[in-house]
């Protein structure tokens, strides 16, 4: 299994492609068996990696019609944060995975592919806190294989079979859209095809899907029903000003609508198990969520929280499990009785309470244990009336932590 209901991987909003990859280099030889630093291939060649490289320390960068070609083999890459290296194909690379496994040792790493980038992988594993994400005209095709998450954006086409993925769908979706998901953890046949109006296409034979991610931007006007396993993630236009009551209680099928992003998001008895929110520029908006009785147990619950710009949130009576909660720019957020991290004492935890560049972050009456609490900058975090004892603590730069 991928992904459980409590062994949840974050996902994480799309960053800038090929962000350290240089087109003009590329190795000497066409075998591969070692990777320090960035692996630069643009050449317009074959490549072969077929055996295991571990501690990997740059990024696997391809483009320039060049192949990659990758069997039975085992490659690792020792990140020291998320997102620090992953592998990029653009203008018309290609990478072919057969009997593999491509990992990280503990932070997550992502595979994204642009400009017509094509990956054909069978049998393998990605695994380990992946992300696959396609953009651009891009392509999928996978067989017998376990995808952690396929994220799915514009013009981006995957098909699949007998595979274990959790599939991220991104931003396109015509107005008034109806999505009805086939149930989750068991095989099924499943077609969404947007490829006509200028969207992207997912085409599920004998697979299953651990649970889905439906993205949300503004504009938008869809409708989700009859559906279990889904986490919503509501992305603002940067002016919302505004209250909201939010509930999604564990387990249980719900109706309610969203206007406050700027989008109309109509739920009908669909399980959100999750809603991930992310707020940007001037953006001020008030959270409520629900307790559901006893100490720090709620029925609303967030996977990941993202403020940039800035933008502002305060959130009551709420439950922050996932990876990332963090504020950049010169955002604030304050947080009243809410619970950072898992209530599972039996589920490893990696959830952050992150504050950075200029940020504010101040959280009253709230349960941060077994959290990282990240503080950078020149940010701020204010603890009153916290319980924060397994907590980790990581202060760089000027970042300040006051405990009252």
């Amino acid at each position: 299994m991928i992904r459980s209901k409590r062994a949840v991987a974050a996902i994480i909003p799309a960053v800038l492609l090929l962000s350290t990859c240089n087109s003009s280099t590329s190795p000497a030889g066409n075998n591969i068996d070692s990777i320090t630093g960035d692996l630069d291939l643009y050449d317009g060649g074959t490549w072969i990696i077929d055996s295991d490289i571990d501690n990997i320390t740059g990024s696997i960068c391809i483009g320039g019609n060049t192949t990659l070609q990758i069997s039975n083999a085992t490659l690792t890459f020792a990140l020291t944060e998320d997102l620090q290296y992953g592998i990029y194909l653009e203008d018309n690379a290609r990478i072919e995975i057969s009997s593999s496994t491509i990992q990280s040792a503990d932070k997550m790493w992502e595979f994204e592919l642009r400009d017509n980038a094509v990956i054909e992988v069978s049998d393998s594993y990605l695994i380990n806190h992946s992300a696959v994400k396609l953009f651009d005209n891009t392509v999928l095709t996978g067989a017998n294989t376990l995808i952690e998450e396929l994220r799915m954006d514009n013009h981006g086409a995957a098909t699949i079979n007998n595979c274990e993925i959790y599939p991220n769908m991104q931003f396109f979706f015509s107005p008034g859209s109806a999505l009805e998901f086939p149930d989750s953890y068991t095989p099924v046949n499943y077609l969404q095809d947007y490829t006509a109006l200028g969207g992207w296409k997912l085409d599920m034979t004998a697979s299953t899907a651990q649970g889905w991610q439906v993205d949300v931007k503004p504009l938008t006007d869809i409708t989700i029903q009859n559906s279990e396993d889904v986490t919503l993630a509501l992305w603002s236009d940067g002016s919302v000003s505004d209250s909201i009551h939010l509930v999604n209680p564990d387990g249980i099928p719900t109706s309610f609508t969203v206007t406050e992003f700027g989008s109309i998001v109509n739920v009908v008895n669909t399980e959100v198990y999750f809603i991930n929110m992310y707020l940007k520029d001037n953006d001020n908006l008030i959270v409520t969520g629900e307790e559901s009785g006893g100490a720090y147990s709620y029925n609303t619950k967030f996977l990941e929280i993202v403020l940039s710009g800035n933008a502002s949130l305060t959130l009551y009576n709420s439950h922050v499990f996932g990876q990332l909660f963090h504020t950049n720019g010169n955002a604030t957020v304050t947080v009243h009785n809410c619970l950072i991290g898992s209530d599972d004492p039996e589920d490893p935890i990696n959830s952050e309470l992150g504050i950075k560049d200029n940020a504010r972050g101040y959280a009253f009456d709230c349960d941060i244990s077994n959290s990282d609490i990240v503080i950078n900058g020149t940010s701020i975090l204010e603890l009153t009336n916290c319980i924060y004892d397994s907590s980790r603590v990581y202060i760089s730069d000027q970042g300040q932590l006051i405990v009252h």
